[in-house]
């Protein structure tokens, strides 16, 4: 169901139109690693305040507040360009182990987020008022680091798991062999398509 509705998206007008662009998939790469960077940085600033550092020597409250936007800003450019992404190639993600250790560590954020969101993130104030930072503040930060950290790690490491050679999204570059065909009964020149399709 999920490698069926994968394949689908990737066969969309726009993700066909995205991958067969000349520099799309790089421009949207490069785009990509640039808003994580803007992003993660936010993060990391708030975290390590949480954590008890002092960057610029502000507050919590004028850290959480002040980044509070334009992490949200930054999270939606980074979504947006790897959503388009993942639609250019869908099928290679969804199967691809880092992608779906990536999927779940999403996940775990979005539990962090429940969990913390009402009594650290939205109660910043009360953190400046206290004689020390709370263990949950500490811990909220700590988790949010590691957290990011391996999501970042794991969107590394897709790059490095080789995809099917004959994925779907290769169809418009060359006819796809017959489904009972071994590797020997390929044809170099067919291989060689493939490898320039990734």
């Amino acid at each position: 169901m999920l490698l069926s509705l994968a394949i689908w998206l990737q066969r969309t007008d726009l993700m066909r139109a995205l991958r067969e662009s000349e520099r799309g998939y790089e421009i949207l790469l490069s785009l990509h690693v640039s808003f994580i960077a803007l992003f993660g940085a936010m993060i990391a600033i708030t975290d390590a305040r949480l954590l008890g550092l002092r960057p610029g020597g502000y507050s919590v409250s004028e850290v959480v507040d002040q980044l509070r936007v334009p992490k949200r800003i930054g999270f939606l450019c980074v979504a947006t360009c790897g959503f388009l992404l993942f639609g250019m190639k869908a099928e290679e993600y969804y199967l691809n182990i880092f992608f779906r250790i990536k999927v779940l560590l999403f996940l775990a954020v979005g539990i962090h987020a429940l969990v913390f969101r009402p009594v650290v993130y939205n109660r910043p104030a009360a953190l400046d008022t206290a004689p020390s930072l709370p263990l949950r503040a500490n811990l909220a930060g700590a988790l949010s680091l590691l957290l990011w950290f391996g999501i970042v790690c794991a969107g590394r490491g897709i790059g490095y798991i080789h995809p099917p050679p004959f994925s779907h999204h290769f169809e418009s570059a060359f006819s796809a062999p017959p489904p009972h065909a071994s590797p020997s009964e390929l044809s170099s020149e067919t291989i060689l398509l493939g490898k320039k399709g990734r």
